[in-house]
């Protein structure tokens, strides 16, 4: 198969590197789930208690955007835990734009698996719970997602890591289908690989909410098992040309970051 980023590529028309925009990338330990989150499985599917829900930002200078996260043949991209990832049953997606907010109430909807570039739900654009400075938190229903373990820091009781945003951009898949077929509602896996493919945001890629600390939520996964990974990104700079990011053995015209890879 001819390399996919041939393609991809045709997105940004001024197209040169140089290493500036990539602060780092930063894991959030979002929930921990509880005894209580697993007691209708029936609805929302099983899930471990202890479950650890991460999410991961890309953390950029202000100005620049969030255009990719890929792998090639010789830049493999994957998550990895020693565990499935959980996926809700009824509401779950392999990305949030899909997961009407109306059901965020229920149950655990909220711990579901996806990749993203920047929304964690219908209308709803993913913001660090230390930075979330919202009035209003989304409602828990019943017993559900209380954990307030110091752990995760503050509780969703306090903050819900989301803010309103209409029209945020929807992750374009290319040559993924396999890679993201765990992140459905009825699969599972604890695997989640892309050697020759990406997810994107199309145009001009993705900010965060506050452009000024600039973090863009890419993914969230719920297990049990340590989370591993390793990303490669492309990265647009204000003036429209790119950044190309590898998390090992940069090449020529690549440059690579130390928490582009998690081993523990």
């Amino acid at each position: 198969m001819k390399f996919i980023f041939n393609t991809l590529f045709l997105f940004t028309l001024n197209f040169t590197f140089s290493q500036e925009g990539l602060e780092g990338i930063i894991v959030e330990q979002y929930y921990i789930s509880t005894k209580e989150d697993n007691k209708t499985p029936e609805l929302s599917g099983e899930i471990e208690e202890g479950s650890i829900t991460y999410r991961i930002y890309v953390d950029l200078k202000p100005g620049y955007t969030f255009q990719m996260a890929y792998g090639s043949p010789n830049h493999e991209l994957f998550f990895k835990s020693e565990n499935l990832f959980y996926n809700h049953v009824e509401h779950g997606s392999n990305y949030p734009n899909r997961i009407p907010l109306r059901t965020y109430i229920k149950n655990i909807s909220r711990l579901d698996s996806w990749l993203s570039v920047g929304a964690a739900g219908e209308n709803q654009i993913g913001v660090l719970k230390t930075e979330d400075d919202t009035i209003q938190v989304f409602p828990t229903s019943d017993s559900y997602l209380k954990n307030n373990n110091k752990q995760i820091g503050m509780s969703l009781l306090e903050v819900d890591g989301m803010k309103d945003q209409l029209d945020l951009t929807f992750p374009t898949f290319y040559n993924m289908d396999s890679a993201i077929a765990g992140l459905g509602t009825t699969t599972n896996t604890n695997l989640i690989s892309v050697s020759n493919g990406a997810w994107a945001a199309m145009g001009k890629g993705t900010q965060g909410y506050d452009t000024l600390q600039n973090k863009v939520l890419i993914a969230q996964l719920t297990t049990k098992g340590k989370l591993t990974f390793s990303l490669n990104l492309l990265i647009g700079r204000p003036d429209g040309s790119s950044e190309k990011y590898v998390a090992k053995n940069p090449e020529e015209g690549e440059f690579t970051h130390p928490q582009l890879v998690k081993t523990k």
